[in-house]
């Protein structure tokens, strides 16, 4: 999408893009907002500042200035976009005029931000294991990483297949975020209230 949450000081994804380039780095803003999800879905700090600086680390991305104060707006967006009850969240990408080719580059790229984002938290935390179902699940964003915009014969496929599918890839995405989001939340908020003293 061009303007990510368009109803409130939008953030352009071409602008986001050439502040990128201006700070020297050759990063899609996808990888940005991957990275942002992957910490707040892994149940990393929900504060928008300590998830630019867990991305920054996870990223090894130099974020300063106007590009810096766009990152924290997303991060922010994104926060307030993952707890809104009408799942108003969605996946920072090229809009939909943008060739295909570089529409599943940024999908890749989003996907390589959210394992990032995701493996810092994991490392930092105390946790003996992931749930299978979480596995799963990070086992298909890895897959979608690879995703190309061939199919297996090395072939294009049509318009309509093509939109089709990468609709399906970022719903997909978009789903899994948010639950593994909700249920991170929900595991913290039983957590503290075991620990409140009876």
């Amino acid at each position: 999408m061009e303007n990510y949450l368009s109803d409130e000081q939008p953030l352009d994804f071409d602008d986001f893009a050439n502040q990128l380039l201006e700070e020297g780095s050759d990063q899609s803003p996808s990888v940005i907002h991957g990275g942002v999800c992957g910490v707040y879905a892994a149940g990393g700090a929900i504060k928008p500042e300590f998830c630019l600086a867990a991305i920054s680390q996870a990223l090894e991305l130099g974020l300063h200035g106007e590009l810096a104060e766009n990152s924290l707006r997303l991060a922010d967006i994104t926060l307030r976009a993952m707890q809104d009850e009408e799942f108003d969240f969605h996946l920072f990408l090229p809009d939909d005029e943008t060739e295909m080719a570089q529409r599943v580059q940024a999908l890749s790229d989003w996907c390589g931000g959210f394992m990032a984002g995701f493996a810092l938290v994991v490392a930092q935390s105390s946790d003996a294991g992931l749930p299978e179902e979480v596995s799963e699940v990070l086992r298909d964003v890895a897959a979608i990483a690879e995703a190309s915009a061939l199919d297996e014969e090395g072939e294009e496929e049509d318009e309509e297949e093509a939109e089709n599918h990468f609709f399906e890839l970022t719903e997909y995405l978009r789903f899994a975020s948010l639950n593994l989001f909700t249920e991170k939340l929900s595991e913290q908020d039983d957590a503290a209230q075991t620990e409140k003293p009876q």
